[in-house]
């Protein structure tokens, strides 16, 4: 079982991005995709999640196809960490990292707050972040924030956009040591967009994106 995405076609008015693109993604497997500025790397997460209309072809996660099924189901399924922003201005970090566990896991708070503590330990966020809003928060901070948020729901597929942005060779390092506990733990799919180096190393898959489509590279 894992992700297999057919005829991807994602298109905005007046610009193809992606046309009849075709994916398969293992569970427990990590894809990286080597991206430039404004090459639409964005997008395909966005548009392979759902989180984009206007869509067509057939992604199945699992057997649950992520265009179509309810917003409640995809939350429960798919992680989206995105490079900037990406969180609810007036709640705290905290309130904003247990939100989809509130509303779609039907943990109990205590459950929640052990599973988040856990996850922020892991990814080395500390506890004196959880009071501050997001705009008291950096760049590295926001991303960080966003990805526990994303692994809390014990996602089937993980959807990274540009995780490297800021972060130092050691942070990065360690953060990458965690996805792989993670997938290891709890079985996932990881797709993750960059022009990182040692991010592509740990992937098992590198594709660059070429003429609307994903070019295998190693």
């Amino acid at each position: 079982m894992g992700l297999t995405i057919r005829d991807l076609h994602i298109e905005y008015p007046g610009t193809l991005v992606f046309d009849a693109l075709n994916l398969d993604v293992n569970e427990g497997e990590t894809i990286a995709i080597e991206t430039q500025v404004l090459d639409g790397g964005t997008s395909l997460l966005r548009g392979i999640g759902g989180f984009l209309s206007g869509v067509g072809g057939d992604v199945q996660l699992n057997g649950i196809n992520l265009l179509t099924c309810d917003a409640s189901e995809r939350a429960a399924l798919v992680g989206f960490v995105y490079e900037q922003q990406g969180l609810v201005s007036f709640y705290t970090t905290y309130e904003n990292i247990v939100l989809p566990l509130q509303f779609h896991s039907g943990l109990s708070q205590d459950e929640i707050h052990e599973r988040v503590h856990r996850e922020c330990a892991a990814l080395n966020v500390e506890e004196a972040l959880f009071n501050l809003k997001p705009h008291q928060l950096n760049d590295v901070q926001i991303r960080l924030i966003n990805l526990a948020r994303a692994l809390c729901v014990n996602p089937q597929l993980l959807l990274i956009d540009e995780l490297e942005g800021g972060m130092s060779e050691e942070y990065l390092q360690a953060t990458m040591a965690r996805l792989q506990e993670k997938q290891q733990n709890s079985p996932m799919a990881i797709i993750i967009t960059t022009s990182n180096e040692f991010v592509m190393q740990k992937a098992d898959k590198v594709y660059s994106i070429a003429n609307n489509d994903l070019v295998l590279e190693h």
